[in-house]
């Protein structure tokens, strides 16, 4: 984290979140029921959604923060992807739902209804709650690398475009006579959350089955192995994301006059330079070759990899 706020941000988060999207869906259940919107009912479910997803983020950072211990030596982080998944496919289920309810309002007239005026104001109170809780959330997600943080900050950013829809449904039904608008809006919202639905899924997905890093921070590992005195390339690196952390694997290559403990040395200043340089990097495993052998890999250095108490210690001093 580059921030000093930013772990007692991601402690409290989930709270703040938990409690001013259960503020919102009161609003929005009752104005919609007394306003007589179907728009502004299903974006009550927007609201319930982001109930779900911060009581998973409290969950999560609190299980994924905890240090490694001897039956968990590669950290709790995967936890967050699993209770991702779990709220994608819980809110896909109710949304397909919600989606049948909507189309069967649409296509009977006889339930076409102009809103009161109350809900425009309510749905643009929750236009800028869930805006500063998009970009507070989203703060949050960059700094911490929190892949159920960054599905918070998802969240709340397509609960602001639903808001906005509402409000636009219940203009066009007051001043342009289309009380159609109101059930179209609330389809349109169903769809939304389920495309939502699948992109949180498919990341859940990625993050369980050890999706590779993006290809720009492989460049900037790269890049700083590659200025450490005695490093001639680096010759392999693989990365991947294992909750809020980077577990990777390097070979470096280095000159053939090198010792033994020479290669050592250098395969050990990577790793704490590489560690020390990104945060988000818990374990790096570097091993050396001799850069004229590395296509027949015949001669291989390698630095220890942390031990288990090492690895805790590590992690707790950055």
């Amino acid at each position: 984290m580059r921030k000093s706020g930013c772990a007692a941000c991601s402690r409290s988060i989930g709270w703040v979140g938990l409690a001013v999207s259960a503020v919102l869906l009161v609003m929005k259940a009752f104005v919609g029921l007394i306003g007589g919107s179907q728009a502004m009912l299903a974006d009550a479910m927007y609201s319930l959604k982001d109930m779900l997803n911060a009581l998973m983020v409290v969950i999560g950072t609190n299980i994924s923060s905890k240090p490694l211990d001897a039956e968990h030596p590669y950290g709790h982080g995967k936890v967050e992807f699993i209770l991702s998944m779990v709220v994608s496919v819980v809110f896909i289920g109710l949304t397909g739902y919600l989606l049948i309810h909507a189309v069967q309002i649409l296509l009977d007239e006889s339930r076409h209804r102009t809103p009161h005026l109350i809900v425009l104001w309510a749905a643009l109170v929750s236009v800028g709650v869930n805006l500063a809780m998009y970009f507070y959330s989203r703060c949050v997600a960059i700094e911490t690398n929190s892949p159920i943080i960054k599905t918070m900050a998802k969240h709340h950013h397509g609960d602001a475009t639903a808001s906005g829809a509402v409000a636009l449904g219940i203009i066009g039904a007051h001043y342009l006579n289309m009380p159609w608008l109101d059930p179209a809006v609330a389809l349109w919202e169903t769809v939304d959350l389920l495309l939502l639905g699948r992109v949180v899924f498919l990341d859940a997905y990625r993050g369980l089955m050890d999706h590779s890093v993006s290809e720009g921070v492989l460049n900037r590992i790269v890049g700083i192995a590659e200025k450490v005195d005695g490093v001639r390339s680096v010759i392999h690196l693989r990365a991947r994301n294992v909750g809020q952390g980077i577990w990777a694997d390097m070979i470096v290559g280095v000159d053939p006059e090198h010792t033994v403990e020479d290669a050592h040395r250098i395969c050990e200043t990577v790793q704490a330079t590489v560690c020390g340089a990104l945060k988000r990097v818990e374990s790096l495993h570097v091993s050396a070759e001799v850069e004229e052998m590395a296509d027949s890999r015949e001669t291989t250095f390698s630095a220890e990899p942390l031990s288990f108490d090492e690895a805790v210690l590590s992690k707790g001093e950055r």
